[in-house]
């Protein structure tokens, strides 16, 4: 089982534990028309994509702003009195975000999923879906990230002097962006962070100026074969808004809803994103599926295989994953 399957069954617990519901006001609006591509979709930005082969070196983290108080997704507020030298990521979004941000020089280690970009291979790695309290003090740390809840862990390490930080899976786009300038904040890199993140707001702004609002396209993202989807409130559930394409799940009472088949075939979508390469599905095995010839994705082929670290994880590779789509869907 890998990263995306993980992530998603982790969202759904930690929705269970808290007991909030997710995001129907900001991810229930339909998309009344999708788009199709321009000529404007030749301009380019200065961002380059988050390259996993590419070196990102560490730049010199400034220490003038500090002490620098935030708030993290418990509602707790944590003060630094100086950046963090050795942190400890328990995620491998946050882990992509401290390389972009010229930040990986202050990290120690990763999870296990930490692969991106090359350089975080040479991390520690610990567990974080069972961490264990001793394998990360061991690491002598002085901030640990968390994208999820876990209140146990997070006392544990209190209790020995040790920082946590509870910075929530991001449910859009902008939610991304401003983690994004957080993480500079928390760390010393407010100037690098904010430049990246501006890059990226006018890199999605070339993308959505480079579509037009045309025809109604539909999408069903296959979380895995049994059929969770991303939902309202959910990361992915932005990136097909910002494209101009309507998810059939957008009326979802969840973020990550686990659909029937009866439901997908009666919404009847004209795409199909396949996003868990282990599940070893491919248009060749939905196409198989009872009944899903009736849908026009299957009829009309468009059903496609995309990376699911490039998707899941909200962090600077979200340019990526836009891309990747946009592709997909209108084509080049």
């Amino acid at each position: 089982m890998k990263y995306a399957r993980l992530w998603v069954m982790s969202l759904l617990v930690a929705a269970m534990a808290m007991m909030v519901g997710c995001g129907d006001d900001e991810g229930s609006g339909s998309a009344t028309q999708t788009a199709v591509r321009t000529d404007a979709s030749a301009a380019t930005s200065q961002l380059a994509a988050f390259d996993c082969n590419k070196a990102y070196p560490a730049t010199r983290p400034d220490a003038s702003p500090f002490p620098v108080s935030e708030k993290d997704g418990s509602g707790a507020t944590l003060t630094f009195d100086a950046p963090p030298s050795k942190i400890v990521s328990l995620s491998a979004a946050h882990v992509e975000v401290l390389y972009a941000i010229g930040a990986g020089g202050q990290l120690l280690a990763g999870d296990k999923f930490s692969d991106c970009p090359k350089a975080a291979a040479a991390l520690e790695h610990v567990d974080s879906f069972t961490p264990s309290v001793e394998a990360i003090t061991a690491l002598q740390p002085d901030l640990v990230v968390l994208a999820f809840p876990n209140p146990e862990l997070q006392q544990a390490l209190s209790n020995v002097s040790v920082k946590s930080m509870l910075l929530s899976i991001p449910e859009s786009v902008d939610g991304t962006l401003d983690q994004i300038r957080l993480v500079g904040r928390i760390t010393g890199h407010r100037d690098e962070a904010e430049s990246y993140a501006k890059g990226m707001e006018q890199r999605i702004k070339e993308i959505k100026d480079s579509v037009v609002a045309k025809e109604n396209l539909s999408v069903y993202h296959e979380v895995d074969n049994t059929f969770y989807t991303a939902g309202p409130g959910s990361f992915v559930d932005d990136l097909y808004k910002i494209l101009g394409v309507r998810n059939i799940a957008e009326n979802a009472d969840s973020a990550f809803p686990q659909l029937t088949q009866e439901a997908i075939i009666q919404a009847a979508p004209d795409i199909i994103i396949l996003a868990d390469e282990d599940a070893g599905e491919s248009a060749e095995t939905v196409s198989a599926r009872p009944g899903w010839d009736a849908i026009p994705a299957v009829k009309n082929k468009r059903i496609y295989t995309v990376d699911p670290d490039i998707v899941s994880r909200p962090g600077p590779r979200l340019i990526t994953a836009l891309e990747t789509l946009e592709k997909l869907v209108y084509g080049q």
